[in-house]
């Protein structure tokens, strides 16, 4: 699979969201950190009409294609592009190459 390097061109961070605990056990404040920066492919893969509680919703699903890294991305993370938040659903070995990484988002999420 020939991936062009020059199409990822979208800046992008990959990051998690951590809650802290105050002395009584209570979730405070939410803590974003930056996991990883980089550039990426961005394919709109999917847009859907979902019902939700009598309200029609639609889900825009995302791929975005980066780099290998050895840092470790997993479902609990979010991809932001544009002030928008994607939640990661999987995340896959471009082609098995450790080359690339593809990652499957749907937006919306925090």
């Amino acid at each position: 699979m020939n991936v062009n390097p020059g199409e990822l061109n979208k800046r992008i961070k990959i990051v998690k969201v951590e809650g802290t605990e105050n002395e009584n056990g209570f979730q405070e404040e939410k803590q974003e950190i930056v996991v990883r920066e980089t550039f990426a492919k961005i394919t709109r893969t999917s847009i859907k009409e979902v019902m939700n509680a009598g309200q029609e919703a639609s889900e825009t699903k995302c791929r975005f294609l980066v780099r290998h890294t050895s840092k470790e991305i997993t479902r609990e993370m979010f991809v932001v592009y544009r002030k928008t938040y994607y939640q990661i659903e999987y995340v896959n070995n471009y082609g098995d190459s450790d080359e690339y990484i593809e990652i499957m988002t749907t937006a919306g999420g925090i």
